[in-house]
């Protein structure tokens, strides 16, 4: 009896799926068309479009000059931040090691 339930509640399933996928096959359908028509469309921003194509380009070449001394500039900032680093790594020991013997002498 159980059985025979069951299949008849995914026999009716199936009815309410296909009434659901073929409203989704018509919306699709209508949505498709709708799109058809601004395939081919020109671009409203076009214009707007080609000129900042064109200043990306101007920054990228100014870039460009100064690449040389990029690496240059780069490496000596470099180099000043490792050694500050190491200098503050230095200064943290050194108050740590002075705060273990105060701890160790009492």
């Amino acid at each position: 009896m159980g059985t025979i339930r069951s299949l008849e509640s995914e026999v009716q399933s199936f009815e309410e799926r296909a009434t659901r996928l073929e409203a989704d096959i018509k919306d699709a359908q209508k949505r498709a068309a709708e799109l058809e028509t601004k395939v081919g469309a020109p671009f409203e921003k076009e214009e707007r479009y080609h000129h900042l194509v064109k200043r990306q380009s101007e920054i990228e070449d100014q870039l460009d000059l100064a690449k040389n001394q990029a690496p240059v500039q780069a490496e000596s900032t470099a180099d000043d931040e490792t050694v500050e680093k190491n200098s503050e790594k230095q200064r943290q020991t050194d108050s740590t090691r002075s705060v273990r013997r105060t701890a160790i002498r009492m």
